[in-house]
């Protein structure tokens, strides 16, 4: 059974410490990747936030299904519909609330490192959006901005696509329930919603009793700074807690044409056309009975799968005991679970 690791904690607290300030990057970012999403048509497939309004309560359980099934094929490696199978839930309870009193025994070690989180996250943000409009070019249009050519290659993806928006909502084929299902290996129809109704009351009862999360600010800022530490190594191949990172960075964003970029968004003239057609967009699943999904308390399972996914992206999981050191598994071997702790930060 995987410990959240104390030894791994204090490496990990000791290496946010040395990230480097960023380099001033042209006021870009969030212009940019709205004004490109809406001028390409890609707002529906990016955000679906429109579509979200025809159903926003199941939308939101079966969001928070999707993303705890993600986490937990990456720290357990089994998806949702196999951690709810009678024989796997008392180890995947037994597993979660391990990772969960884990967290609270080193809350402690970690809760001085606070507003160094969120110092990070301001930071750290700009640059992972970057990196997020380096991956989604060329993932959605085939443009890598470090080629030559880039920004010429973009300007006229932009031209032809600005006559295409108005047809827009011929193409928005996939509704935001529909999608979220698909995540789960579920089918839009009255099937698939069976057993989203199902999975739904599995996944209440596998989070049923679990110790409380002591001090979710901590949590959320850790989870939010490893997140953007995530996102930038994979589009800029930067890490951010290397030895190197502000050499490697400088080389990276060398690479890059951001004054090119900043000049483009600002000549950008985007229309509101690719938002109303997304409103407009038909929601195919609407009709579906997702009673049970809606029904389903699901309020703790969010902030699980922040912390499952912590402990993989920041590798804070270990075997119970293999460092040599005491640790909290280690030490409740064959004891009730610890009561949890419940620390109040200012916000």
């Amino acid at each position: 059974m995987t410990c959240f690791c104390s030894t791994q904690t204090g490496t990990l607290m000791a290496s946010l410490k040395l990230v480097p300030p960023t380099i001033a990057l042209p006021p870009i970012s969030m212009n940019l990747m709205a004004a490109l999403s809406a001028s390409l048509g890609l707002g529906a497939s990016l955000g679906l936030s429109a579509a979200l309004s025809a159903n926003v309560a199941a939308n939101a359980n079966l969001s928070a299904m999707a993303a705890l099934s993600a986490a937990l094929q990456s720290s357990m490696g089994l998806g949702l519909a196999a951690a709810l199978n009678v024989s796997a839930m008392a180890s995947g309870k037994a597993q979660l609330a391990a990772a969960i009193n884990g967290f609270n025994a080193n809350s402690g070690a970690m809760l001085p490192s606070l507003s160094l989180l969120a110092s990070l996250q301001l930071t750290l943000a700009p640059l992972a959006l970057l990196a997020g409009l380096v991956l989604g070019l060329k993932a959605t249009l085939g443009i890598n901005l470090r080629a030559p050519g880039a920004i010429a290659a973009l300007s006229a993806k932009l031209s032809a696509n600005a006559s295409a928006n108005a047809n827009l909502s011929a193409k928005v084929s996939l509704s935001a329930t529909a999608a979220l299902m698909a995540a789960l290996g579920l089918k839009a129809n009255a099937t698939g919603a069976l057993s989203a109704n199902a999975m739904a009351s599995g996944t209440a009862a596998l989070t049923l009793g679990l110790p409380a999360i002591g001090n979710f600010n901590l949590l959320a800022a850790l989870s939010a700074v490893l997140s953007l530490v995530a996102a930038i190594q994979l589009g800029l191949g930067v890490n951010m807690l290397a030895a190197n990172a502000s050499v490697a960075l400088s080389a990276a964003l060398s690479l890059l044409p951001l004054s090119a970029l900043a000049s483009l968004a600002a000549s950008l003239n985007v229309s509101a056309t690719a938002n109303l057609a997304a409103s407009a967009a038909l929601n195919a699943s609407a009709g579906l009975n997702l009673a049970g999904v809606v029904a389903a308390n699901l309020s703790a399972v969010a902030a699980i799968s922040m912390l499952l996914n912590a402990m993989v992206s920041g590798k804070l999981g270990l075997p119970a005991g293999s460092c040599g050191k005491p640790c909290p598994l280690a030490l409740l071997q064959g004891v009730p679970p610890m009561p949890s702790l419940s620390v109040k930060t200012s916000s």
